[in-house]
C-alpha cells in the first residue's frame, strides 16, 4: 500500500490490483474505500475489481454498498460475465436478499458451479432448505452442471435446516459414488449435526467410527448438540471427551455436559465437571501473568 501511495501516476490496473489484493488479505473495509477512491478521481473499475469489490461488500453484509456497484455493472455491463454474476448472488445471498439472490441468478446469461454454489449455500443458510434442494435437482438434471464439495455442504446444511434427514442421508451417500465428489470433515460435522438433531445419535456415532479420518470439533460438537436436546449420556460422554482432548480449555464443553449431567439428575457428576473445568480454566489463566513496573 505504502509503495502505491508513492506512485506518480496510477491507473486502472493498479488500482484494481491494489484492490483485489486488499480483498484477498481480508482488509475488506480497505478495499471498498479504494474503491470509492478510484472512482472518485475518474478511474473505471475492470471486471475483476467489481467483483473483488462485490466479495468484500458480500463480506462485510455491505448491502447498500453492493447495491451501488450492482447499479454500476448495470449501467456499464449490459452483459456481465460469469464472475460478475456469481458476485452479486454471492452478495444478495450472504446479505439475507434470498429473493433478489434469484432474481440476478435467474436472469444471469451465463453460470458455472461457483454461480450454483453461491446461490444454493446462501439459501440453505438463511433457512430455505427445500429451495436449495429444487436448484441443486436443477443443476444436476437440466442444467448438467458438476457439483463439488461446496454444492454438497450446502445442499446437507439445506437438508439439516428443514429436517430432511433421509434426504440428506441419501444425497450424502452419493456424493463419492455416484458424483465423484470426496466426503471432507465438513460434510461428516454436517451429517453429525443432523442426525443430532433428529436424534439419531447412535446412527451418527457409527458414522463417526467409520470416518477415514479422525473427527474435529465441528463433528463432535455436532453429536453433543445432539445429546444435549435428546439426553443422551453415554454418547455426550464420549463426545466431549473427544472435544476436550482437542481443545481441554473450551468452557463451553464443560458447560454443556454439566448440563446434560443436570438433566438427567447426576449431581455427583455435576459437580465433578464443573470442578474440572474451574482446575483446567484456572490452570491456564495462572500461566498469563502481567507485570507492572516502576519506571
Amino acid at each position: 500500500m505504502k509503495e502505491f501511495h508513492r506512485m506518480p501516476q496510477r491507473d486502472a490496473a493498479s488500482w484494481g490490483t491494489v484492490l483485489a489484493g486488499c480483498a484477498k488479505a481480508g482488509s475488506w473495509k480497505q478495499a471498498v474505500g479504494l474503491f470509492d477512491r478510484m472512482r472518485a478521481e475518474g478511474f473505471r473499475p475492470d471486471d475483476m475489481t467489481l467483483a473483488a469489490a462485490l466479495s468484500c461488500c458480500a463480506h462485510l453484509g455491505a448491502l447498500e454498498k453492493g447495491r451501488e456497484v450492482h447499479e454500476y455493472i448495470t449501467q456499464s455491463r449490459p452483459r456481465p460475465n460469469v464472475f460478475l454474476c456469481t458476485g452479486l448472488v454471492d452478495l444478495y445471498a450472504k446479505c439475507g436478499r434470498v429473493d433478489v439472490a434469484r432474481q440476478v441468478f435467474d436472469s444471469c446469461p451465463a453460470r458455472n458451479v461457483f454461480t450454483w454454489n453461491a446461490l444454493i449455500v446462501g439459501l440453505a443458510m438463511h433457512g430455505h432448505g427445500t429451495v436449495a434442494l429444487e436448484y441443486f435437482n436443477r443443476m444436476l438434471l437440466l442444467e448438467g452442471v458438476r457439483p463439488d464439495g461446496v454444492t454438497f455442504l450446502g445442499v446437507l446444511i439445506g437438508c439439516s435446516h428443514a429436517g430432511l434427514v433421509d434426504m440428506a442421508k441419501r444425497i450424502f451417500s452419493e456424493m463419492e459414488g455416484r458424483h465423484g465428489v470426496p466426503r471432507e470433515l465438513k460434510h461428516y460435522g454436517c451429517m453429525a449435526d443432523l442426525l443430532g438433531r433428529a436424534g439419531l445419535i447412535e446412527e451418527a456415532m457409527e458414522m463417526v467410527n467409520k470416518m477415514p479420518t479422525e473427527g474435529d470439533t465441528y463433528v463432535w460438537g455436532g453429536i453433543l448438540a445432539g445429546c444435549r436436546m435428546h439426553g443422551n449420556v453415554e454418547a455426550a460422554e464420549v463426545a466431549a471427551r473427544h472435544l476436550l482432548e482437542l481443545n481441554p480449555q473450551d468452557s463451553g464443553v464443560y458447560s454443556v455436559l454439566a448440563g446434560i449431567y443436570a438433566d438427567a439428575a447426576r449431581w455427583e457428576d455435576v459437580a465433578r465437571v464443573r470442578k474440572l473445568m474451574d482446575q483446567r480454566i484456572a490452570r491456564r489463566n495462572v500461566g498469563c501473568s502481567s507485570i507492572t513496573a516502576d519506571h
